[in-house]
């Protein structure tokens, strides 16, 4: 190409290198140029201050808010429990006394149209307590279910609700003011037939009737009221005579209840008793408990013995019927759940008498212990609902 090509080759070769160069100095340039980064970064910090700002408010407004329900909830929880306490006051206290007594139940739909009762809770508050007393389904289960609904509200939005159920059953609870203080107690009705002889007081809370000969009286006869007498505590006994070794279930009872002769101790039969025949059978120091009935036959004796050593003042106690047809001679508390009929001609009983209702006929003789006057007998007491088991629902 000679001397002229090669000086175009090398001027080339010079123009390419300056815009090379050039490109490489704009580029340089541009990444070392320091205009308008402080901007930039003062937006990122801003828009991170910002999303960070953001996120916080966002985490307190909810902490807030599960702070109201929390709040709310345990609120509604602790109503609902003053709901059960009040549920069971209204059992477990007497109309006299304010409450409604331990037949008290919300299904009754004269009372209670929605099946529930409701209460403010504090007195004219918006918040309440919504409760629902009914018995078991279940016949053989004596127990009442309670559910109590706790609700925080301000009249129009409901903020916090809880809910708690119980079952309850009829239990015994110590009482001081509770005594065997009568000849013949009877919540319902006393019939007198025929010419029996009674030394010391009767009453009943009902009536008392019958063919008596008042002067085989020799006492006072009150009815009317609602006189409260010791209810016996079934389980504490039930459990006494098992620590003991005599107690007896459904099915099995003592062979002296058949063949005669001397008991001792706590005996409690978890069925009905029957002494029938020409049975003799003497209880010394003891007591005869049934979780039914007892029944004394015509021809059939118990005699009943006790002395300073045994200070338990119960001879006779049944959750059904006493019926006595034999002849009975016996110290202590004949007592039922149900009916007492004692109809033995030569029965003597140094005793007192206590049952729903009672029935004398013939010429059996009763003659109050005043021993028992405000005497407190170890497990009796007054009848309360206490509660068996609690769980919250939903």
């Amino acid at each position: 190409m000679g001397k002229l090509g090669n000086h175009l080759i090398v001027q080339l070769k010079v123009v390419i290198n300056m815009k090379e160069d050039c490109k490489n100095n704009v580029i340089k340039n541009l990444l070392l140029n320091q205009k308008g980064m402080a901007l930039l970064t003062t937006l990122i910090f801003v828009f991170l201050l910002v999303t960070f700002g953001v996120a916080l408010l966002t985490m307190t407004s909810n902490d807030t808010k599960l702070s109201y329900l929390q709040r709310d909830s345990t609120k509604a929880f602790y109503l609902a429990e003053a709901g059960v306490d009040k549920a069971l006051w209204y059992l477990n206290t007497s109309v006299d006394d304010g409450g409604e007594g331990l037949d008290w139940r919300t299904d009754d739909t004269d009372r209670y149209p929605n099946g529930y009762l409701r209460e403010p809770y504090p007195a004219g508050s918006t918040s309440y307590y919504q409760i629902t007393a009914v018995d078991n389904p279940d016949p053989d289960k004596e127990e009442i279910i309670i559910t109590s609904k706790g609700v925080v509200s301000d009249g129009n939005k409901v903020y916090g609700s809880r809910k708690i159920k119980v079952i309850a059953k009829k239990s015994i609870s110590p009482s001081s003011t509770l005594h065997y203080n009568y000849a013949l107690g009877a919540e319902s009705i006393i019939t007198l037939i025929g010419t029996p002889t009674v030394v010391g007081d009767i009453h009943s809370n009902g009536t008392v009737g019958g063919s008596e000969n008042i002067q085989d009286i020799n006492g006072e006869i009150t009815t009317g009221g609602n006189e409260l007498y010791p209810k016996i505590d079934f389980d504490y006994y039930k459990q006494l005579a098992t620590t003991n070794g005599t107690y007896f279930e459904e099915g099995s009872k003592p062979p002296e209840f058949d063949n005669g002769g001397t008991i001792e101790g706590i005996y409690f039969i978890d069925d009905d008793v029957k002494i029938i025949g020409n049975t003799k059978l003497t209880v010394h120091n003891g007591t005869i408990f049934s979780s039914k009935s007892i029944y004394l036959g015509g021809n059939a004796e118990i005699t009943h013995i006790k002395d300073e050593t045994y200070d338990n003042p119960l001879a006779l106690v049944a959750n059904g019927d006493i019926d006595l047809q034999g002849k009975v001679t016996t110290q202590g508390v004949i007592q039922s759940n149900s009916t007492i009929t004692i109809g033995g001609t030569d029965s003597v009983l140094y005793a007192a008498i206590v049952a729903d209702t009672v029935i004398l006929h013939g010429t059996p003789s009763i003659n109050y212990d005043p021993n028992l006057q405000g005497e407190v007998v170890v497990g009796t007491g007054i009848e309360i609902y206490k509660i068996i088991s609690w769980r919250e629902t939903y």
